[in-house]
C-alpha cells in the first residue's frame, strides 16, 4: 500500500506529519499499539503522539481508574524502543477534562509547521457531532478512522467530502479493551497477551485496578 497521499496534506513542504492518538489508555494495551503501527505504515506518518486524557468526559463516570501519572508512566514503558511513538502530557497536566478540538489547536499553535492527523476508532465517526465543535474537527484537521471489533472498514484514503478530510484505514481486529482488562484484574484473572509484559509487571508492582 502506498503512503497516505493528499494534495492538501503533503504538497506543502510540511516538516512532519504526526498522528494524534488520544484516550484514557487505562491501561494501554496491544490493540492501541497495533493501531499506531498501522497508522504509521498506512498514513506515512513521521510520529504518533499518544495523548492520555485528563479526568473523564461528562458522559463517563467510572471508578477504579489509574491516575494520570500512572497512565503516562505505563505509556512510556509501552512505547520504549519505538522511535516513531511518543507519549504527551499535554492533557494530563491539566486539572480537568480536555476537549479534542482544543488539544489539536494547541498542538498546531505550538508547532504550526506540523500537520496533525486525529486517529480514532471507526465507530467514533457517528459520535463526532456530539464532541465540542465536533463538526469542525475534520474541517481543520485530517481524521483517520480505524477498524475495530463491531466496526470494520475498508481502507479509503480519498477525502470523504470536499470540505472534510475523513479517511478510513483497515486493520486487524483485536478484541481487547481497557475496560475488559480492568475487569479481569479486579477478578484476579490473567492479562497475558493483552498488554506488553512491562505493563503487566507495572500494574502488579503498583497494585492497580484491584478492588
Amino acid at each position: 500500500m502506498e503512503p497516505f497521499a493528499s494534495n492538501d496534506l503533503i504538497m506543502k513542504e510540511i516538516k512532519q506529519r504526526v498522528g494524534v492518538y488520544g484516550g484514557g489508555f487505562d491501561p494501554v494495551h496491544n490493540a492501541h499499539l497495533l493501531l499506531a503501527k498501522t497508522a504509521v505504515d498506512a498514513l506515512g506518518l513521521d510520529r504518533v503522539l499518544f495523548v492520555p486524557s485528563a479526568g473523564q468526559a461528562h458522559y463517563k463516570k467510572i471508578s477504579n481508574l489509574a491516575s494520570g501519572e500512572h497512565r503516562l508512566a505505563m505509556l512510556k514503558l509501552a512505547l520504549a524502543g519505538e522511535s516513531a511513538f511518543e507519549a504527551s502530557d499535554i492533557e494530563i497536566q491539566q486539572d480537568s477534562f480536555c476537549y479534542t478540538i482544543d488539544t489539536l489547536r494547541k498542538l498546531r499553535s505550538d508547532n504550526p509547521e506540523t500537520d496533525y492527523i486525529l486517529l480514532i476508532g471507526g465507530d467514533w465517526k457517528q459520535k463526532l457531532h456530539s464532541w465540542k465543535e465536533g463538526d469542525q474537527i475534520p474541517r481543520e484537521f485530517a481524521v483517520a478512522l480505524f477498524s475495530r471489533p463491531g466496526f470494520d472498514v475498508e481502507t479509503n484514503l480519498t477525502p470523504s467530502e470536499p470540505t472534510e478530510r475523513i479517511y478510513t484505514v483497515k486493520m486487524p481486529l483485536l478484541d481487547i479493551s481497557s475496560s475488559n482488562i480492568r475487569e479481569r484484574l479486579s477478578k484476579g484473572e490473567p492479562i497475558h497477551g493483552l498488554v506488553p509484559d512491562a505493563i503487566a509487571e507495572y500494574i502488579q508492582v503498583n497494585g492497580l485496578y484491584h478492588r
